[in-house]
């Protein structure tokens, strides 16, 4: 039997610590989330398995080369497909036995093949792993009838249209015929799609499995369900705290649960958890504070940082006496001494991808846009301004508040000469901007933009 894992999502619940690592690379205490479910198929025999990959999808690739216990394959998307679409496109349809699907980000011990027995017994064409949950609004739910078929199905539900606390845990055993529902190379998702066309087509075909209540199941793509799989993860371990390889803590105090990935140093009179995790290479300085927290691969803080209740992403740097309460940080972000940050800090990002070379025109996704952010009273705040084209860049820059601009100019850097490099591909005219005035940056590229419209014309005539 054959099992699937879907792996190609951006994950944005994640986010910022996914704009470096899929989230199937994020870290779970000893290992990659995307290797603990690889195990969890390997404990069941199912040793062939399809990973359907598109958002840095070689990392992956990259990271389970040396796993020989296991055949693993990544079959190419032309596009991103969906759930259902990538799983067609992989050629599953035309198995001769049914497959098991679970989702990348799923950490259980749930008993796989009890499911699979019960999907046989039953004669479904689909069966969904379902367990109860204390907010179904967040997940599919379904309700089930007496015979354990699926009376009702919706996916992601409001609040007061939840009929049912059954989520899907997005494990399935699927027959190879449903995938004749499917369109050929369109975008079709199991949940939003699949489901519904059969409930309607074939009443009775879908099944639901109900986990034991004994059974752990968490959805480690959002940030309670991660620290609630590295909670059960450590307890397993007969454990409260993980610290990798090369980590070097100094007389400070560590309290549990909370994971120290490898390269990590942790400097004298720190208090770090619980419920904290930092990933691989980061530096934290003496007589900080962590708690409750994620801090992505290779930020450093200064001295006296207070980080409670906050996701920090990776490559960062914290001043000293800074504090992070509540808020969430982009990479790459700089932080000056003795500033209070209590809300998300965004700076642009480079998505795998959707570079595309000297484009100066082009209007960018949001999270390659131009964030102005500037320091005021004390904290960074975003002004709320965004940019997503160079023209739009140009209206704000004349407009925008000093402090926005002193804050994209601190320290010798030029926030708005790197997005233009890194976003937009034009050195020439990064390297025009790196040491100008606000108006200077305003008529510098106002006359770039004439220049590129104007060889346009010819084109446009032709």
């Amino acid at each position: 039997m054959k099992s699937v894992i879907l792996a190609g999502g951006f994950g944005t619940r994640l986010r910022p610590l996914t704009f470096t690592k899929p989230k199937p690379m994020v870290p779970l205490v000893d290992k990659p989330v995307i290797e603990h479910v690889v195990d969890y198929l390997v404990s069941y025999g199912l040793n062939d398995i399809v990973i359907t990959t598109t958002y840095l999808r070689q990392l992956i690739i990259d990271h389970l080369e040396y796993r020989e216990d296991v055949r693993l394959s990544y079959p190419l998307e032309p596009r991103p497909l969906g759930t259902a679409g990538s799983v067609k496109n992989a050629g599953l349809g035309e198995e001769g036995e049914p497959f098991v699907v679970i989702q990348g980000d799923n950490i259980t011990d749930a008993d796989l093949r009890a499911m699979v027995e019960f999907h046989y017994d039953t004669g479904a064409m689909i069966t969904i792993a379902l367990t109860p949950v204390e907010e179904p609004w967040h997940y599919g739910i379904a309700e089930l009838d007496e015979d354990g078929y699926i009376k009702r199905f919706r996916e992601k539900p409001s609040r007061n249209e939840c009929f049912s606390n059954l989520a899907s845990t997005g494990i399935y055993v699927v027959e190879p015929s449903a995938l004749d529902y499917v369109p050929e190379g369109a975008e079709f998702d199991f949940a939003r799609d699949l489901f519904p066309v059969i409930h309607a087509k074939l009443a009775g075909k879908i099944a639901g499995y109900q986990l034991d209540e004994a059974n752990f199941w968490a959805d480690v793509g959002q940030p309670e369900g991660y620290m609630s799989a590295m909670a059960w993860l450590l307890r397993k371990m007969n454990r409260d705290v993980f610290a990798g390889t090369n980590t070097e803590i100094n007389s400070s105090g560590i309290r549990g649960p909370a994971v120290i990935g490898d390269c990590v140093i942790v400097e004298e009179g720190c208090s770090v958890g619980p419920n904290a995790v930092l990933f691989e290479d980061v530096y934290v300085a003496r007589n900080s504070c962590l708690e409750e927290c994620m801090i992505g691969e290779k930020t450093i803080m200064g001295r006296n940082a207070l980080v409670k209740q906050a996701i920090i992403g990776a490559r960062c740097e914290l001043g000293d006496n800074v504090e992070v309460c509540g808020g969430k940080i982009w990479p790459f972000v700089s932080i000056p001494h003795r500033t209070t940050v209590d809300s998300t800090i965004k700076r642009f990002v480079k998505l795998d991808g959707t570079n595309n070379s000297h484009e100066l025109l082009r209007t960018v996704p949001e999270e390659e846009a131009f964030y102005f952010n500037m320091r005021s009273g004390g904290r960074i705040v975003h002004t709320g301004l965004v940019a997503n084209s160079v023209e739009r860049f140009v209206e704000i820059l004349k407009t925008v508040d000093q402090r926005s601009i002193e804050y994209h100019l601190r320290d010798g850097q030029n926030d708005f000469a790197r997005w233009i490099r890194e976003i937009f591909g034009d050195e020439q005219l990064a390297n025009e901007l790196r040491y100008m005035t606000r108006n200077e940056l305003a008529a510098v590229i106002d006359a770039r933009i004439k220049e590129l419209k104007m060889e346009e014309v010819p084109m446009i005539c032709q």
